[in-house]
């Protein structure tokens, strides 16, 4: 179980890149960022005390519906707790011009942050970036990369994280003898069923798996699920330079 909810909740974008949307937002564009209602609700009930994860499933529904704007909004709320592929996703948007203005040097800036662990994928990414930049856009993707790392680097965004899950942990509900069920079930609307119609159960009992409650032991799964995964949206334009 703790296998799979590693690979469902940290490796969104296994998948390679959906079919395009349009010429300008394929680059963009992820297989995976369209689910099932149901899907989209199991994964965010499940995620709901980790903000990497649910900011994350936010901006790939927004990519789904077309919203790049606010799933650009959304990848830099789940980047600033250390997200590394919302900083993938943010780059590729910056480079494309996709939800915000074509910015290639940005775009590099934030390719260099998501490389930050050396996850396979990512720096493969960057070295592409880097390679189809200009020497002016170089110089400039150095200067603005050193505040995306004061605000979105591991140094900040692994002890923000943290907190975050030490104080969700503190806040479980259970006996105060000790004693903790680990069956967590609830029943609730899905997504697009209306007030009282297509209920559900939901099995919520991994979200409290102890490796998840751990930070030192949650890195190291995503280490481990990133650096062995392979990521592919869209592909590097170098519009003819």
């Amino acid at each position: 179980m703790d296998v799979h909810l590693a690979i469902a909740l940290a490796l969104a974008a296994a998948a390679g890149p959906a079919p395009p949307a349009s010429s300008d937002t394929q680059g963009v564009v992820a297989t995976t960022d369209r689910m099932a209602a149901r899907e989209f609700d199991e994964r965010t009930r499940m995620s709901r005390e980790f903000p990497n994860e649910l900011w994350r499933l936010y901006g790939s529904d927004a990519v789904a519906k077309g919203d790049y704007g606010d799933a650009v909004r959304h990848f830099r709320h789940a980047a600033r707790y250390g997200d590394k592929y919302s900083q993938h996703r943010i780059s590729l948007m910056y480079w494309h011009g996709v939800g915000v203005e074509h910015d290639r040097a940005l775009a590099y800036a934030w390719a260099d942050l998501a490389a930050e662990r050396m996850y396979p994928s990512f720096v493969v990414l960057r070295e592409k970036m880097w390679m189809a930049m200009d020497d002016a856009e170089r110089a400039r993707a150095l200067q603005v990369g050193q505040s995306l790392y004061d605000e979105y680097g591991d140094e900040v965004a692994k002890p923000r994280l943290a907190q975050v899950i030490a104080a969700s942990t503190r806040d479980i509900t259970g006996s105060h003898t000790g004693f903790h069920d680990e069956r967590l079930q609830v029943i609730g609307p899905s997504r697009g069923g209306g007030l009282m119609g297509d209920l559900g159960n939901f099995d919520l009992s991994p979200m409290y798996a102890s490796w998840r409650r751990d930070p030192a032991r949650y890195r190291a799964v995503e280490d481990a699920v990133w650096s062995h995964g392979h990521v592919e949206v869209g592909e590097v334009e170098t519009d003819g330079r």
